[in-house]
Order: structure tokens, then sequence, then C-alpha cells
């Protein structure tokens, strides 16, 4: 059905003024058609200026709230004193249970009851002064290339100081607070390249002795007339001036019965050839690794050789994680009418913990002022960084808390990106010491996008670590992604073609056999992605078959990934 016949249908319906409340319901295709669906209702209903604020302010919480459970845009509306729900494409039972109280509210505020006899049953609404309130935006829309920016500055003034020693055992996945110097010449004598024969230059190109054809520990002395087999890596002999490569040489069998053996060298040795000097890798007392780096697996291998037992780390980042939801419910417990399971915790607990950070599990708290406001000052006194999820939409009271009641300092709340656009950066001081607040959205896709944009380079550059971006590469785009009016991040994952040896991505919906990324955020399209990539808004004209290679942020380097590219936010590098 068009725009225009849904137009005429609602108008019918709601012309005769019998119905209370309409419900538009049924499954849909795509995206496409919701937004169809919300288009024909807004076109229908009476505009939200036109409405007292309280009635307003309560259509408002219903969109909200239906939102927060699905992660769909829904609109409603009134006309002729009937309500109009769009609910399509949804689980109606639950959506309905979520939405009961409010709704009764709606209702009698629409039949123009009384409003003292409702204001106390009004959920999540009494706080508010009225529909502007809700309407304002706390902070300007802001690039995203500013908020990072923004994110930088504020990273920078708050990187960790203070520092530990520890054992290289406990060392890894840290961040080094001082330069290492190697304690010794890394190998500490010389060592043959090659396999073949340690011989003495001065004996020219002749018959030799061979003294053994296994390495010993120490090397046999040399003599004159003599050479000595060694493996490659290993040590030659203090006499040694050459090694002789084993295809340069030849055996002769010895003209007496007894056990020396012979080889005769079919090429004159030079000087040094074939030997590895005393410190070959590392010289005692050169750097190693500079402060700011994170420590993996090769640096914990070269520290390990160069003799530290203890290495200056930054120490580690206290972060929190709290969930904020009134309909939200623990994994693994039954389920209630109307909830659904907290997984973004999980998400963003478990993604920092495979970044080499450790989190402290908040919990939940219910989305009511008094609570929501108790938990972030008790988690404020234990942690310096709290990452919260749900309720950070301008809408909601998230803001206005951190504002009101921590004096805090809003650095971004609207950043012009599709998902991710509520993401909040605020700053605010406890006892005299600097918390940061990052606020993410309630949808998992979303909060597990800005986690990988905001988060992860957050906690990095606190750190100290001077590599806090993840590499970016250029990649030439393979499926028809859709784009959004604003720039747009979708979860890829990155293929190479043998035959060009180029990246191309590919749609995690289509390799998973589902409308995927093509036409929506759905949680299944994280899985198995391993790169973002940003598109143009739907204002610019893009058609990647034309506009060729562009960039992309990888969660997990590929193995044909091997040096860093151009940035995919072209921001400047410091």
């Amino acid at each position: 059905m068009s725009k225009e016949a849904k137009m005429k249908r609602l108008l019918s319906i709601s012309a005769n003024q019998k119905a209370d409340v309409i419900f538009i319901t049924g499954d849909i295709g795509d995206s496409t058609d919701r937004d169809c669906i919300n288009e024909a209702v807004k076109a229908v209903v009476i505009n939200s200026k036109e409405l007292s604020n309280k009635l307003a302010t309560s259509i408002m919480s219903i969109e909200e709230d239906l939102e927060r459970i699905t992660s769909y845009r829904t609109v409603c509306g009134i006309r002729n004193e009937t309500l109009v729900i769009n609910l399509s494409g949804t689980h109606d039972n639950i959506c309905i249970a979520t939405i009961a109280d409010t709704l009764i509210n709606t209702l009698n505020l629409i039949r123009k009851k009384d409003d003292q006899e409702y204001e106390s049953l009004l959920v999540n609404v009494s706080s508010t002064d009225s529909s502007d309130n809700c309407k304002m935006e706390w902070t300007p829309t802001l690039s995203l290339e500013e908020a990072i920016e923004e994110l930088k500055e504020i990273a920078v003034l708050n990187t960790i100081e203070n520092t530990e020693l520890i054992k290289i055992s406990d060392a890894y996945g840290r961040i080094l607070y001082e330069n290492v110097y190697s304690k010794y010449n890394m190998p500490p004598f010389r060592t043959s390249k090659k396999h073949g024969y340690a011989v003495l230059v001065s004996d020219g190109q002749s018959m030799r002795q061979v003294l053994n054809d296994n390495n010993t520990f120490p090397p046999i002395s040399l003599q004159c007339g003599t050479c000595v087999w060694v493996k490659s890596g290993a040590p030659v002999p203090n006499e040694a001036t050459a090694v002789v490569e084993e295809k340069d040489t030849k055996r002769i069998k010895p003209r007496l019965n007894n056990d020396k053996v012979y080889i005769e060298i079919m090429s004159k040795p030079q000087h040094g050839q074939n030997i590895n000097p005393i410190g070959y890798n590392v010289k005692k007392d050169e750097i190693i690794m500079k402060k700011y780096s994170r420590i993996g697996p090769e640096e914990m291998g070269v520290l390990a050789a160069s003799g530290c037992k203890e290495v200056v780390v930054a120490q580690q980042l206290s972060i929190g994680v709290l969930s904020i939801g009134n309909n939200l419910e623990e994994p693994g417990k039954p389920l209630k009418l109307g909830y659904v399971y907290d997984i973004n915790r999980l998400i963003l607990i478990s993604l920092l913990k495979n970044n080499d950070f450790s989190s402290l599990d908040l919990g939940i708290v219910n989305n009511i002022s008094s609570f929501i406001r108790k938990n972030i000052e008790e988690a404020l006194h234990k942690v310096d960084i709290l990452v919260t999820t749900g309720f950070a939409n301008d809408k909601d009271l998230l803001k206005k808390i951190l504002v009101e009641d921590f004096e805090a300092a809003i650095h971004f709340g609207n950043v012009n990106i599709k998902p991710g656009k509520s993401t909040t950066l605020a700053t605010c001081k406890i006892n005299g010491k600097i918390k940061i607040v990052l606020c993410l959205s309630g949808n998992p896709v979303t909060a597990f996008i800005a986690a990988q944009v905001f988060l992860l380079p957050l906690l990095r550059k606190m750190s100290g670590n001077i590599y806090t971006e993840k590499p970016y590469v250029p990649v030439y785009v393979n499926d028809p992604f859709i784009q959004h009016h604003r720039p747009r991040l979708v979860c890829t994952y990155l293929k190479w073609s043998d035959k060009d040896n180029v990246a191309r991505t590919f749609s995690m919906g289509n390799l998973l056999k589902m409308s995927g990324n093509i036409f929506k955020d759905r949680l299944c399209n994280i899985v198995g992605s391993n790169a973002l990539i940003l598109l143009p808004a739907s204002t610019t004209k893009w058609e990647p078959s034309k506009n060729g290679r562009m960039a992309v942020l990888l969660f997990d380097c590929p193995e044909k990934y091997k040096h860093p590219l151009p940035n995919l936010f072209n921001i400047k590098k410091e």
C-alpha cells in the first residue's frame, strides 16, 4: 500500500472518533516500509506543538519506550482524539505491555481529564518541565571528526601519570612508562649465518681437517689446517675468521684407514664471511622498547631476551560499566513480559577485556531519576571512567542529571552519525578528581559500534599508548550499502582477492543469508565482522562501483594486512 493510501485509510478510521487508539501492526519487509508508515502517521496527526505540554511529553515517552525495546524509530500521534501508534514489525504484546501505564495516562489526557488526577501516574515524565525541554538539544550536533577531536583532548588532559613496577610475566597488554634498555648483548657471542665450516681465512683455499661433525659448546679451538662444523645461529670458535657454506666444500676420503675427516675448500674464503658479530640483534645498553609502547607477544619476547625481570608500566585505568533501563533482565534468567536481556554490558565488558582493559560490572539501574543519580554517584566514587548504556537520548534525563546533579561539562552529546547520534562524553569532579562519563545507546549494535569509535580510542590515549589508533585500510566496497541522511557506520567483513590483491567489503547480512547491513543494523551483523565502513550521508551522491576505494576501520587485522594506511576520518595524526 502506498503512503497516500495509508493516509486515506488512517483518516477514514480516525474520522468517526469512535476508536480511542489505533495500533498499526503486521509484518513488514524492511526499514523502508516502516519509514513509509511513519510518514503516513505524521501526515494525518495533529502537530505536537498544538498539544498541551503534558500530552506532547506523554506521547514522546511512548515513542521513546518503544524505540528502546525495538531499536526502531516509532511515530505516534493524535487525530480527532484518537491515538495512533505504529507497531508494525514488532512484538505487539511485549510493546503494549511495556507502554501500558503511559498509554492509559495518555488516553486520559486526550479525553481532557483533570491533569491533577493523573499527574502522579505519569511514568518518567513528571520530572520534565515541558515538551520543549524534552526536545531541546543539550549540546550542538558535532560532526564525527569534531567529536573525535574533543575526545582526544579529554584523553590527553587525563593521561595516566601514576606507574607501578611489575614482573615481565605480568606485563602482557600493559603500557610501558619508561624506556627499556638491554642489559646484555644479544647474542653475547659471534654466530654463524649459514650451515657450514668455520675456518681460518689465512689458510686460503686448501684442504682442512674437520675437528668435529657436531656443534659443541664452548666451540673447539681452531689451529692452522683445521675447521669446525657449525650450524646457522650457532657460536663460532674465537679464532675463526670466516664460515664457508657446505655447498662450497668437498669431502675427501682419507688414504689411510683412520677416523680423520677432511674437506677441500672450493672457493677462497673472505674475512668475516657468514659471521654475525656480538650484539648483532641488540647491543648492551641499547633502547629495546620505548616509553608508551604496548607490551604484546613480540615485546614479551624481547624483554625476556634482554634480561629484564621487571618493567615500569602505567597504572591500569579504573573503568565501570552500568546499564540503564526499566525493562532489562540479566542474561540466563527467566524473561518477564516486556523485558529484554541486558546484553550491552556483557558486550562492552568483553570488548574491553579483549583489548586488555579490565572493568567493574556495575549492574542494571531502572530509568528513574533518583536511582540513576544514586548509582552514578556510587560508581564515580569507585571508578575514574564510567560507561553507561541506555537512556542517552536528549529526550531522556541522563544529560540533565549529569549537568544538574554532578555539575558535569558535556563535551558532546549529539554526533552526526548513524548509529550513535546520542553518544555523550562528559566530565565532572568528584572529591577534586576528574571523572569521565561516556554514555552509549541502549541499542546493542549502536553500543558496539560507538565503543569501537569512541571508547577504545579514549582508553588507549589515556593509557599513554602512542599507538592509539587501529589501522585503516583502503578497500573496494563490494555490496550496495544503503546510505542514511547522516553519515552511516556499518559493520562489514573484509576479504582479500588473490587476483588483484585488494580488500573488498561484504555485508554481514549477505554472508549470513539474511537481509543485513545493506538495509538495517541487526545484532547478528556484528558477529564475524572485522571492520567498520563509514558511508557518506545520503545528500552526497555515492556509487561504490564508480567511487572506487574508500577506507575502513579494522577491528582485527586480517593476515594479509601488514602496513599502516590512510585514516578513515582524515584526522591529522599527532
